[in-house]
């Protein structure tokens, strides 16, 4: 995940946000609209990074992936589809009747085969970066270390909101997971 390192401010004067996902995580951007689905979205933001200006309900979030944007330089997209399901192969089969709200992400779904290469060659199918998809900024929280009771002074001043994470089925304080660059120090 890459957080853009500038804002830029919307109409109402609130900062927004740009947030790469990244394909090693999220192969296509259908990948990250079921997971907020499922879970929201989350960004891990580094303590001295939180961005300045942020506006609840105002403030935007726009996603962006490195697969986000399909051109195709012959065809339309129902030709695509057919020449796809010509193949009579069960797991393209599989692709096509699923509902997609990326729809370039139906196509980067397809099997890797061969024959989808030789789809993509006689379209001319190209993927690119871009924003797939916003969402508007909720806030942020800091999940309090044990022993800590409440948020660090600078988080304070940012309006960070403090919070414990807390296993919902057991009620146990679950305990912070140390990032590679906090093991190293």
């Amino acid at each position: 995940m890459i957080v853009s390192d500038s804002t830029t401010a919307n109409v109402s004067g609130a900062r927004d946000l740009m947030v790469f996902r990244g394909e090693k995580y999220w192969p296509t951007p259908e990948d990250v609209i079921r997971e907020v689905h499922q879970q929201g979205l989350s960004v891990r933001i580094p303590r001295n990074n939180v961005p300045e200006g942020m506006v609840r309900g105002l403030s935007r979030i726009a996603l962006a992936h490195i697969k986000a944007v399909m051109t195709m330089e012959r065809g339309t997209d129902d030709e695509l589809r057919a020449a796809f399901a010509d193949l009579h192969d069960p797991d393209v089969d599989t692709v096509l009747a699923r509902t997609y709200e990326h729809a370039p992400s139906r196509w980067l779904e397809m099997p890797d085969t061969e024959s989808r290469r030789a789809i993509f060659e006689r379209f001319g199918v190209k993927v690119s970066p871009g924003i797939f998809a916003f969402c508007y900024w909720t806030g942020c929280t800091y999940y309090l270390k044990p022993g800590e009771d409440e948020r660090p002074r600078d988080l304070a001043e940012k309006a960070v909101q403090a919070v414990r994470g807390i296993n919902a089925e057991t009620g146990e304080i679950l305990l912070p997971v140390a990032t590679e660059s906090e093991e190293e120090e």
